[in-house]
């Protein structure tokens, strides 16, 4: 009998580079600086019912492309533009790509922070794996 652990898992070209223990309502962000107006955004996500949600977005500037309103709340708070309320269901996996100047970082449960490489694909995946794997995939980010 093999037991299964889940997992959130940050991959990139096949990788493991952060692997954490699914936690049920636990949340994520995702930052980086806009490639045309130069100004932080940040997209806020949260794990529910083994799939990844996106809950919200904040952004210093309105500009091309952007909704004048998205979810239940739009609001104005320290010089961010807040939308939240936002339900929308990503699914199992997240992919991400970083550009030259992007700095994209990942945030996961307020504390921890990750500068993701430049120019580089990211892929972000809820998944079950036995528990030796999840050691073996543990041990492999903690090591690059």
């Amino acid at each position: 009998m093999t037991i299964k652990v889940p997992t959130l898992m940050i991959t990139s070209e096949g990788h493991p580079q952060y692997v954490y223990h699914y936690k049920e309502e636990a949340e994520f962000r995702v930052r980086w600086q806009h490639s045309v107006e130069k100004e932080s955004w940040e997209e806020m996500f949260v794990l529910q019912d083994g799939l990844i949600e996106l809950t919200g977005t904040r952004f210093k500037t309105f500009g091309a492309g952007v909704p004048s309103n998205a979810g239940d709340h739009t609001f104005i708070k320290d010089g961010w533009v807040y939308m939240t309320g936002i339900t929308h269901t990503i699914g199992k996996s997240l992919v991400l790509r970083t550009g030259e100047h992007t700095e994209h970082q990942l945030t996961y449960e307020e504390d921890t922070v990750h500068q993701l490489n430049r120019s580089q694909a990211y892929e972000i995946t809820i998944a079950s794996h036995s528990i030796l794997n999840s050691i073996k995939h543990y041990i492999s980010a903690k090591l690059r």
